[in-house]
C-alpha cells in the first residue's frame, strides 16, 4: 500500500508541476535560441556614448520574442542577451534586472498591453528602484552618480523596446508567424495608428536626442578641458614667474654681498632691508662657512644674535650643502622648517663668495618662500568655486593643495586615474577613493620649469548632472511629444476613420431599404474627403443599388421554392407514412405508432384492441379480375374501414398485400367484436365494379383480433402473434367470420 501511494503522490506531482510549466515548441525555442545569440552578439559590442552611458541593442532580441512568443520564451532569449553584458561589464544585475524586464514584457503581452507602455511601466515601477538599490548598496556608487546612471539605462530600455516593436510591424514575416501571440481584443484603427505614430516618435526622438546629447557632452568637454588647460597654464606661469623672481632676488643679494665690502657685522641689515623690500620670502638668513647663523629676517624671530649662532646651525641642511658646496643657486623641494616654526617651507639658497679667492664660498644666503602666495593665486582664479589646484614638487609631495581637497601638505600625492568604463574625453582621477570606478575629478597637468607640477581640478558631478539635466529634459520632451502626437494622430485618424463609419452606419442592415432611394450625404463627405473613400463610397452606393435588386429577384425565387419545397415535403412524408394506393398508413408508421399509443392507453389503464384482416381468395380475385380488379377491392375495403372506423385515435394501415392492420385505442371491450363484425357485413354485401371490363363482384374477409388493456404487453409483435392465431383460427372455422379473444 505504502509502495502504490509513493507511487500516487508522484504522479500527482509530476502532473501538478507539468501544469504550471509550459509546454515548448521546438520551431519557438528555435527561434527564441537564435534571437538570443544574435543579442548576445551585438550586447558584446555596445555603443559608447558619455561617461558610462552605453547604448545596448541586443535587447531588441528579447522585445521581439516578448511579443511573438510570450514570456518564457523571452526569459530565454534574455539569458543569452545578458550574458553577453554579463562579459562585457562584469556585473550580476544584468541577470536580475533584465531577466525580470522580458518576464514583465511577456506577461504584459499576453495581457493585450502594448510593448512600449509595457517597457515605460517597467521602468518606473521596477527597473530604475532596482537598478539605484543596486549601484548604491552593492556597486557601492556615489549618490550623485545614481540618478544618472538609473536615468540612462531607462532611455535606453525604451529605446530598444521601440525599435523591437517596430521590427515586429516592419518585419513581414513576423506577421504570420506561426503560433504567435495575438490580441485579446480587436483594436480600433485609431489606436492602432496612435500606437504606430508613437513608435515612430520615441525611436526618432530618443535617437536623436541621444545624438544631440553626444555632441553637446563632447563640446561641453572641450570648452572644459581647455578651460582647465588655460587655468594649468596661467597659474604655471604664475609660479614659475614667482619661483625665478624670488630665485633672481636670492642670487643678488649673494652676489652683492660677495662684491659688498660690508662687514659681516653689518649684514644683518643689509639682510633685514632686503626681506623687507621682497615679500615673497616668510624667512632670511646668513650663514657662514660652518652653516651658523649670522643674520636673519625678520628680527622678531631672534631674541639674540649671539645666543641664536652658539645653538643654531644649518650646515645639516640641503639647502646650504647645495648652495655651498655645489656653488649654485639652489630651490629645495618642500621640507618641515625649525627655528622659526614647524611650517612646510621651499627654500632658494644661493652661495656668497670670498672676495680674495672668487672661488671660495665663505657663506650662504637662503630665504624660506611665502607659500600663501599660492592660497593667494587660487582665490585669483576666475573659476576657484568650481576649480582646486595642487601643486608637488619634484619628489611627489604636496607643497600646496587647495582647502577643499582636504589634503595636508608634504604628503606624497597619490591619485588614480579614471578607469576603462567611463568614456569621456578629460582626464579623470580620484583623489579620495582610488578603487573607485566612478571618476571624482577632471584635470589638467602642468609641469614647471623647475620639475614642480601644477594639478587643475574640477569635479566630474557638475559635468554628469549636465548630462542628467539632458537626458531628463530629453523624457520630457517625448512625453511632451506623445502627448501632442497623441492629438495629432486623433485628429488624422478622425479624417480617416469618421466617413469610413458614417458609410458602414449607411450601407449598414439597418439602412438597407432605403438605400435605393436615400442619397447619403453629410459634412465629411466632401471636396476634404481623401479620394479613394469618396470613390468606395460611390463604389458602395452602386453595389448596394444592384443588390438590392438582385436580392428582390433571388427573394421571389427563394419565396416560390419554398412553396414548391413545402408541398414536396408533404408529398414525401405521404409517402413515407401512408399507402400510395390506399391512401392508408403503412407498416412502417404503425410500428412507429405503437409505442406511443400503447403508452397513451397505458397512463390512462384503459384497453386497446388490435385486429388483423386479410380478404379472403384475394389472390383469385387477381387472377379472375385483373389487377386492376385487385387494387379496386383493396381500396373499396380502405374506404369501407375508415368509414366505420373514423375516430382521430383510430389507427388504420395497409400492413402488407391484402392484409390490413387496425388498432383501436381506448376502446369499448364489449362492443368491439360487434362493430367488427358490422364490417365484416358490410363488406360481404358491398359490390365492387371492375374498371377494366365493368365486371362485378363481392370479397368476404377473416378477422382476428385481441382486446387486452394496454399493459398487456408493450411489444406490438406478441400483440400481433395473439391477433394472428385468431386469424388463423377464423380461416380455419370456414372464413368470412371474426375471431375475437379479450385478455383480462
Amino acid at each position: 500500500m505504502c509502495h502504490n501511494h509513493r507511487q500516487l503522490t508522484q504522479a500527482n506531482f509530476q502532473r501538478d508541476f507539468s501544469l504550471h510549466l509550459p509546454a515548448f515548441q521546438t520551431a519557438h525555442l528555435r527561434l527564441a535560441i537564435i534571437l538570443g545569440v544574435f543579442g548576445l552578439v551585438l550586447n558584446l559590442f555596445p555603443i559608447p556614448l558619455f561617461a558610462n552611458v552605453q547604448l545596448i541593442l541586443g535587447n531588441v532580441a528579447v522585445v521581439i520574442v516578448a511579443i511573438l512568443l510570450g514570456p518564457w520564451y523571452a526569459l530565454i532569449t534574455a539569458l543569452f542577451t545578458a550574458t553577453g553584458l554579463m562579459i562585457v561589464w562584469s556585473s550580476p544585475h544584468v541577470y536580475l534586472l533584465f531577466l525580470l524586464e522580458a518576464l514583465w514584457l511577456g506577461f504584459a503581452r499576453r495581457q493585450d498591453i502594448q510593448i512600449l507602455y509595457a517597457s515605460v511601466s517597467y521602468w518606473v515601477l521596477l527597473g530604475i528602484p532596482l537598478l539605484a538599490i543596486y549601484v548604491a548598496v552593492i556597486a557601492k556608487m556615489p549618490a550623485s552618480h545614481i540618478p544618472f546612471t538609473a536615468i540612462k539605462q531607462a532611455v535606453n530600455g525604451m529605446i530598444y523596446a521601440a525599435i523591437g516593436e517596430l521590427c515586429v510591424v516592419a518585419i513581414p514575416s513576423l506577421w504570420h508567424f506561426k503560433g504567435k501571440l495575438t490580441n485579446l481584443n480587436r483594436r480600433t484603427f485609431s489606436s492602432q495608428l496612435s500606437y504606430l505614430f508613437t513608435l515612430i516618435i520615441t525611436v526618432s526622438l530618443l535617437v536623436s536626442s541621444l545624438a544631440f546629447n553626444h555632441f553637446f557632452i563632447d563640446k561641453q568637454q572641450v570648452l572644459i578641458n581647455r578651460n582647465l588647460d588655460d587655468t594649468a597654464t596661467h597659474l604655471s606661469h604664475a609660479t614659475d614667474n614667482y619661483l625665478a623672481y624670488n630665485t633672481q632676488v636670492i642670487a643678488s643679494t649673494a652676489k652683492f654681498l660677495s662684491l659688498s665690502n660690508a662687514d659681516i657685522n653689518e649684514w644683518q641689515a643689509l639682510l633685514s632691508s632686503v626681506h623687507d623690500s621682497n615679500q615673497g620670502f616668510k624667512t632670511m638668513l646668513l650663514a657662514n662657512e660652518q652653516g651658523n647663523l649670522l643674520a636673519a629676517s625678520p628680527m622678531a624671530n631672534i631674541v639674540k644674535l649671539d645666543s641664536l649662532s652658539d645653538i643654531s646651525s644649518v650646515s645639516d641642511r640641503e639647502y646650504f650643502t647645495q648652495a655651498f658646496y655645489n656653488h649654485k643657486t639652489f630651490v629645495s623641494p618642500a621640507f618641515i622648517g625649525r627655528g622659526f616654526g614647524n611650517d612646510v617651507i621651499v627654500a632658494i639658497s644661493a652661495p656668497i663668495f670670498s672676495q680674495i679667492d672668487p672661488n671660495q664660498a665663505r657663506g650662504i644666503v637662503e630665504g624660506s618662500l611665502d607659500l600663501r602666495y599660492f592660497s593667494s593665486i587660487d582665490k585669483q582664479n576666475l573659476h576657484h568655486e568650481q576649480q582646486s589646484i595642487l601643486l608637488t614638487d619634484e619628489n611627489n609631495n604636496l607643497i600646496y593643495a587647495s582647502e577643499g581637497l582636504g589634503l595636508a601638505p608634504l604628503t606624497p600625492l597619490s591619485f588614480s586615474k579614471g578607469s576603462d568604463i567611463y568614456r569621456a574625453q578629460l582626464q579623470l582621477m580620484n583623489l579620495h577613493n582610488l578603487d573607485s570606478n566612478t571618476p571624482e575629478y577632471i584635470y589638467a597637468q602642468h609641469k614647471l620649469n623647475n620639475g614642480w607640477q601644477l594639478y587643475v581640478l574640477e569635479p566630474f558631478v557638475p559635468l554628469l548632472k549636465l548630462a542628467e539635466r539632458q537626458y531628463v529634459n530629453t523624457v520630457i520632451l517625448l512625453f511632451c511629444s506623445l502627448v501632442g502626437a497623441f492629438f495629432i494622430t486623433k485628429a488624422i485618424s478622425k479624417l480617416l476613420t469618421e466617413p469610413l463609419s458614417l458609410l458602414a452606419q449607411h450601407f449598414g442592415p439597418a439602412k438597407q431599404e432605403k438605400a435605393s432611394d436615400e442619397k447619403f450625404e453629410h459634412d465629411l463627405l466632401d471636396k476634404s474627403t481623401p479620394k479613394e473613400i469618396y470613390s468606395l463610397y460611390e463604389s458602395l452606393a452602386s453595389n448596394q443599388q444592384a443588390l438590392l435588386e438582385h436580392q428582390q429577384e433571388l427573394e421571389q425565387k427563394v419565396q416560390q421554392r419554398t412553396q414548391d419545397l413545402e408541398a414536396a415535403n408533404v408529398k414525401l412524408k405521404d409517402l413515407a407514412e401512408r399507402d400510395p394506393l390506399t391512401n392508408l398508413y403503412n407498416r412502417r408508421y404503425t410500428e412507429h405508432q405503437f409505442p406511443l399509443i400503447q403508452q397513451m392507453c397505458e397512463r390512462g389503464q384503459d384497453a386497446m384492441t388490435l385486429a388483423i384482416l386479410d380478404l379472403d381468395h384475394f389472390k383469385q380475385i387477381n387472377d379472375t379480375y385483373g389487377h386492376l380488379g385487385g387494387d379496386e377491392c383493396l381500396k373499396v375495403v380502405a374506404e369501407l374501414l375508415t368509414s366505420l372506423f373514423k375516430r382521430d385515435i383510430d389507427l388504420i394501415s395497409r400492413y402488407g398485400g391484402e392484409e390490413f392492420l387496425l388498432i383501436l385505442p381506448i376502446c369499448n371491450a364489449l362492443k368491439v367484436e360487434a362493430h367488427l363484425n358490422e364490417f365484416k357485413r358490410q363488406l360481404a354485401g358491398t359490390v365492387i365494379i371492375n374498371p377494366q371490363d365493368h365486371r362485378s363482384f363481392n370479397v368476404t374477409a377473416s378477422i382476428g383480433a385481441v382486446i387486452a388493456n394496454a399493459t398487456y404487453s408493450d411489444s406490438l409483435e406478441y400483440w400481433l402473434k395473439q391477433a394472428d392465431n385468431n386469424l388463423y383460427l377464423a380461416k380455419e372455422q370456414g372464413r368470412d367470420r371474426v375471431v375475437c379473444s379479450l385478455i383480462v
